[in-house]
């Protein structure tokens, strides 16, 4: 029997970027039996995965280098192949600020890490041939999860009188995949068609970016000084396959947007740090807007934002012309909405 250890922890979108590694793998070096390490961010966009055998969940807060590094060298003596992809994306399409290309110019980080989409950036990572470019990843989920979904969307639509449901991702992990003009945007847009409905979503620290409108709720978890949940939401694992059911996806450079390409629905992207050819190459239906600022796509993940221009204590990234995403909007609801 052919074994394979996959190894990747990261990010939503790094993990979403890595799905479709396990049925190639097997498709093309025959392999039997996969398991894949991954962390809790792995573990909500792997579940399910048909071509993983065992999905091995990591608290990553409680390793160290030295125990990574000891599994690793004891899988590549136990496995048939062994894939680690530790910084795969990170650091070699988004540099950091300790790495001296993240202070390179813009031309030359724009021609070495804004061409290649990050999908096939993780199939070259295999060893796959380039017949293989162009494969995204795709969420498992059970039949009556999809049910589910399915009627909970049916069922408010009918209770509120929409003809199109809009989820909107309110930020991602770092400020530069902030959705900073959110309320502004959506009011308009809610202002333009009064049967639209938009349901914002994010993490607990999103909270502080929801408004309120008549048709506008949150799913944002809530809880109260003593750490009580006073309000439940979607986790990731919920909000990705209601997105495959929302009528269109309005979100910065997420992982969310990545799963939302993967159902095809309808989507909206602010881009500021990625360009289309790395997040959008093979998606459908999508639209997007890169921001204005002079420097995007940077193909930076910084921490400190050193040498990045600033408006109003933010990257100046995340402010973009808001007629430009308006006009996609209505772009998007005249081709898709159904009569």
């Amino acid at each position: 029997m052919k074994t394979c250890y996959i190894s990747r922890f990261g990010a939503y979108g790094d993990l979403m970027h890595a799905s479709h590694l396990p049925r190639l793998i097997k498709e093309h070096y025959k392999v039997d039996k996969i398991d894949f390490e991954t962390s809790y961010q792995g573990y909500q966009i792997l579940q399910n995965n048909p071509y993983i055998d065992d999905l091995i969940y990591t608290d990553v807060s409680k390793l160290t280098q030295n125990r990574m590094q000891k599994n690793w060298e004891h899988c590549k003596e136990t496995y048939d192949l062994f894939f680690n992809f530790v910084y795969t994306i990170e650091r070699e399409y988004c540099t950091i600020e300790f790495d001296n290309r993240y202070y390179r110019s813009q031309t030359w980080r724009r021609e070495n890490c804004g061409k290649m989409n990050y999908y096939d950036v993780m199939t070259k990572a295999v060893g796959l041939p380039e017949s293989y470019f162009g494969t995204r990843g795709q969420l498992y989920y059970p039949d009556e999860e999809h049910e589910t979904a399915r009627n909970w969307i049916k069922n408010f639509k009918e209770k509120n009188d929409v003809d199109w449901l809009i989820l909107v991702c309110l930020s991602g992990t770092s400020l530069h995949k902030r959705f900073q003009q959110a309320e502004s945007i959506c009011k308009k847009i809610l202002e333009e068609y009064p049967k639209v409905y938009m349901i914002l979503i994010g993490d607990e620290n999103c909270l502080e970016q929801t408004f309120e409108h008549p048709r506008i709720s949150h799913k944002i978890q809530e809880k109260d000084k003593e750490g009580n949940v006073i309000k439940k939401g979607w986790n990731f694992r919920t909000t990705c396959l209601m997105a495959k059911y929302f009528d269109f996806v309005i979100s910065p450079e997420t992982g969310l947007v990545c799963v939302a390409h993967s159902w095809d629905t309808p989507t909206l992207q602010l881009l500021t740090a990625a360009s289309w050819e790395n997040h959008i190459k093979y998606a459908k239906n999508a639209y997007w807007v890169q921001s204005p600022v002079h420097c995007s796509p940077c193909h930076r993940s910084p921490f400190h934002y050193y040498g990045c221009p600033k408006k109003y204590s933010f990257p100046a990234c995340v402010f973009f012309n808001e007629d430009e995403i308006i006009n996609k909007v209505k772009e998007a609801y005249e081709h898709y909405k159904k009569d």
